[in-house]
């Protein structure tokens, strides 16, 4: 799933530097393809993007212009399935002009555009204004995803990772998932009315021969695995990006990705009947991403449709 990654303000451009850096390639080719935009010179010094991929915009007292630069980035001709927007929401500049963005883009294109609001800590702010600025910032865009700023860390960025290898084929390895999950499941996942939370769990696998005599013994080692399945996905209910109602929760999609062998159906149902235990209303959507060889197994839990959360 390629998308479109405009950081916006310094936190949103340095979590889009971040991606360039970090972000997962398939055959060779970004999945983000990142931008940033500031309306301050030094932020936009520090950024370690290319000079191209950097944009200075002056802002007014209400009111930002970002036409110019969005005709600049959709003219260069780059393949997209959707748009991602990131600011931190203690930054006025950086939400205004992020759902100046959203609003754009919505008007340019049909693609999905997410949104990736960083919630500060709530001593930072006002929450009677954090919460205006989490609903000017739902409005201008089809998904807003949060995420608290003490988690924008490795993790985040792996998760980042796993949904956007989501509906990519990977030409060289050649392995299809159990449970084949394309770009329009995610996109179904969090069409919803309320906000986005993820939650990310990752195991290192045991490397040694003991580890390799048992995988001889199949019928005692699926217990194992499902094992470790149930326990990352209780895991990750307990790592979300911020503490939202899961009570509230419409919908809901897991991803296992990682060493194939290590991925069984039945941890697949056992983690899915977790979930729809949530409440009797979630609909849950689910897959894996083949990753050959790899010596781990990660997983990301997308809950959509929360209207409530505390931090």
């Amino acid at each position: 799933m390629k998308l479109l990654t405009i950081g916006v303000g310094k936190k949103g451009s340095e979590l889009s530097s971040l991606l360039a850096k970090k972000g997962v390639k398939v055959n060779k080719i970004p999945l983000f393809r990142c931008y940033a935009v500031t309306n301050n010179l030094e932020d936009l010094k520090s950024i370690k993007l290319s000079q191209k991929n950097k944009f200075w915009l002056m802002a007014g007292n209400s009111k930002v212009d970002v036409r110019s630069i969005l005709n600049e980035i959709l003219s260069r001709y780059e393949i997209h399935e959707g748009s991602l927007i990131i600011t931190s929401l203690d930054d006025e500049f950086g939400v205004m002009t992020a759902v100046e963005f959203g609003k754009r883009l919505m008007d340019y294109s049909e693609d999905p555009v997410i949104g990736l609001g960083i919630v500060p800590s709530i001593e930072n702010m006002n929450p009677n204004e954090l919460k205006q600025r989490i609903r000017k910032f739902k409005d201008a865009v089809r998904v807003l995803m949060l995420a608290e700023e003490s988690r924008i860390d490795q993790n985040l960025i792996e998760a980042l990772n796993i949904i956007a290898r989501v509906g990519e084929i990977d030409l060289k390895k050649k392995v299809a998932g159990e449970v084949v999950i394309d770009t329009s499941d995610v996109f179904n996942a969090l069409m919803c009315e309320g906000f986005s939370v993820f939650g990310f769990a990752k195991r290192r696998l045991p490397i040694s021969w003991l580890y390799k005599v048992l995988l001889r013994r199949e019928s005692e080692l699926v217990a194992v695995r499902t094992q470790r399945m149930v326990e990352m996905i209780n895991s990750a209910l307990q790592n979300l990006s911020i503490q939202g109602d899961t009570e509230t929760a419409k919908s809901a999609l897991i991803v296992f990705a990682g060493n194939p062998n290590e991925i069984t159906m039945d941890g697949m149902f056992s983690c899915i009947e977790i979930i729809e235990n949530l409440n009797n209303n979630i609909v849950v959507r689910y897959g894996d991403y083949p990753i050959p060889r790899a010596p781990y197994i990660s997983v990301v839990l997308l809950l959509a449709g929360i209207t409530r959360f505390k931090i």
